[in-house]
């Protein structure tokens, strides 16, 4: 029960945070906020529920890796990691309603720099949650589950809002969601023949989330309107469909070694 209280309580803090400052936000931008707003907060709170459920159906998969032991509270490194997968809807209506507001209204508060703030931060936690659980030694099976599912979430679904608003080339935004789709055929794959999710990830796997962080803040920072930035942001778009491509190859390795070709692990 300390447990489900625990998650109640630091997703109600997440989300009542959010609807606050998207609602400052478009009041500060002069959109019409009322119908956007109620939107927001219909989509925020039925992916809050779903977030709920799934935490509440797998209790059990708030155990240490190290010791085993069981945890009756979200601890940091989790609470960071839920920090990160709750932002999705809200950096998806922010990246939607910058880009209006900076075109149909131009109001006066200019919406660039707070987008590519928000993206900054929500990936910069990607380091924080991991780098906490490491040196506190309470890494959990379930914050290792939802790492995962945070990095597929918010690359795919902010790549696609992207290319949507034809930000992201198309070429990119096939190879960035060819991988991580890719990947999750590996992960599915391997779940059958284990029986078990295993999160796992590779140093090159690693590095390319990376980069693919740094080149969606960058892409936001269009909003900023400095044409200095379309040179950087070019090199990191082809930086990330060559790190991409290797990628692919070593997913396939691991997924060779995963099926126990008397090969060890990744």
């Amino acid at each position: 029960m300390a447990l489900i209280k625990s998650i109640i309580k630091t997703l109600l803090v997440y989300y009542l945070l959010q609807s606050l400052f998207f609602f400052l936000c478009l009041r500060l931008w002069k959109t019409p906020g009322e119908p956007v707003f109620l939107i927001f907060l219909t989509v925020e709170l039925v992916f809050y529920l779903a977030a709920f459920v799934f935490l509440a159906k797998n209790q059990k998969s708030f155990y240490r890796i190290r010791d085993g032991g069981r945890e009756d509270s979200v601890n940091w490194a989790t609470k960071i990691t839920l920090f990160r997968i709750t932002m999705l809807p809200f950096l998806v209506f922010l990246t939607l309603f910058s880009q209006w507001s900076s075109t149909r209204f131009g109001g006066v508060f200019v919406p660039g720099p707070v987008l590519t703030a928000a993206f900054a931060l929500t990936f910069a936690s990607d380091f924080f949650d991991g780098y906490i659980a490491r040196t506190m030694g309470v890494e959990t099976y379930i914050g290792k589950i939802l790492d995962s599912a945070s990095d597929y979430l918010l690359l795919g679904i902010n790549a696609g809002a992207f290319f949507f608003l034809k930000i992201l080339n198309p070429w990119l935004f096939a190879m960035i969601i060819g991988r991580l789709v890719f990947n999750s055929l590996v992960m599915l794959i391997l779940f059958v023949v284990h029986k078990k999710l295993r999160p796992q990830t590779t140093p090159l796997g690693k590095v390319t989330i990376a980069v693919i962080m740094v080149l969606l803040v960058l892409e936001t920072a269009r909003f900023l309107g400095l044409p200095s930035l379309s040179l950087w942001i070019g090199y990191a778009e082809r930086a990330a469909a060559l790190v991409t491509g290797f990628s692919l190859i070593d997913k396939t390795v691991y997924l060779i070694r995963g099926l126990g070709f008397r090969a060890k692990e990744a």
